[in-house]
């Protein structure tokens, strides 16, 4: 049973053998594991193509969609911890309907911080707005901004 368990993990985790890691996500550990909750929730068949830490999450970009995910915590006992559950999707984009995309930085609107790294995603008749960084400076070089933009708009299937 625990070698069944052990396949399915790293049948999931090996999704992302292509992928590339950018910005933050570029130096960080590639856990099997920690990949494998990620990869529950793509389709058959679905490869991501893009895994890049933004604000409060990860995103991911497949081949067909965009995937942004958070941590879901469950409150457990009489002081309230948290216990980390997975990811759950918080928001889904089909790449088909981004029109385009545009990196901003600007000034933090709430003065605590310095600026905000923004992806900005024409989505037929509105604009998505995925937070990458908060901070004194802004976590998407250029070139992975390219590399992002490349895999969202890029040939869906």
């Amino acid at each position: 049973m625990r070698l069944r368990f052990l396949r399915s993990v790293m049948r999931e985790a090996d999704a992302f053998d292509e992928t590339a890691f950018l910005g933050l996500s570029r130096n960080s550990k590639r856990d099997p594991y920690r990949l494998a909750l990620f990869a529950r929730h793509l389709e058959p068949e679905e490869r991501p193509r893009v895994f890049l830490a933004v604000h409060g999450g990860t995103l991911v970009v497949t081949d067909r969609r965009l995937l942004e995910f958070r941590a879901h915590l469950e409150v457990h006992g009489a002081w309230n911890v948290k216990e980390f559950q997975g990811y759950e999707v918080r928001r889904q984009i089909d790449r088909a309907k981004v029109r385009s995309v545009e990196h901003v930085v600007s000034p933090a609107k709430d003065g605590a911080a310095a600026v905000e790294d923004l992806v900005l995603l024409a989505v037929e008749d509105h604009v998505e707005a995925i937070a990458v960084s908060r901070g004194p400076e802004p976590t998407l070089p250029p070139e992975d901004f390219e590399q992002l933009k490349t895999a969202i708009l890029g040939q869906a299937k």
